[in-house]
C-alpha cells in the first residue's frame, strides 16, 4: 500500500475515536482464578456511553455487566477459544 494511503487510513481511523472520560476498575472470580473488570465511560459523535470488558490472558473481552453471568461467560468463552473472538 503506498504511504499516502497508510495515512489517510490512519486519520479515519484516529477520527472515529470516542474519548475516554472515566474509568473505573474492579474484578470477578471465575473458577477460583480473579479476572480485572475494566469500565470505560466515553464521549463518542453520538453523546457518552460505557463500555465494559474483562481482561482475560492480557485481552479484553467485552461483557455487559447488567447483564447476568455474561462478564464470567465472557471469560469461559476466552479461556475455550484459547483467546480468539
Amino acid at each position: 500500500m503506498q504511504a499516502w494511503k497508510w495515512v489517510l487510513v490512519a486519520a479515519v481511523v484516529l477520527a472515529g475515536c470516542a474519548e475516554v472520560i472515566e474509568e473505573k476498575y474492579g474484578s470477578i472470580v471465575v473458577d477460583g482464578q480473579t479476572y480485572e473488570l475494566r469500565s470505560r465511560v466515553m464521549d463518542g459523535r453520538n453523546g457518552t456511553y460505557t463500555h465494559t470488558s474483562v481482561i482475560v490472558r492480557n485481552v479484553p473481552q467485552t461483557c455487559l455487566p447488567e447483564s447476568p453471568g455474561d462478564c464470567r461467560a465472557a471469560v469461559k468463552n476466552a479461556l475455550n477459544n484459547n483467546g480468539r473472538r
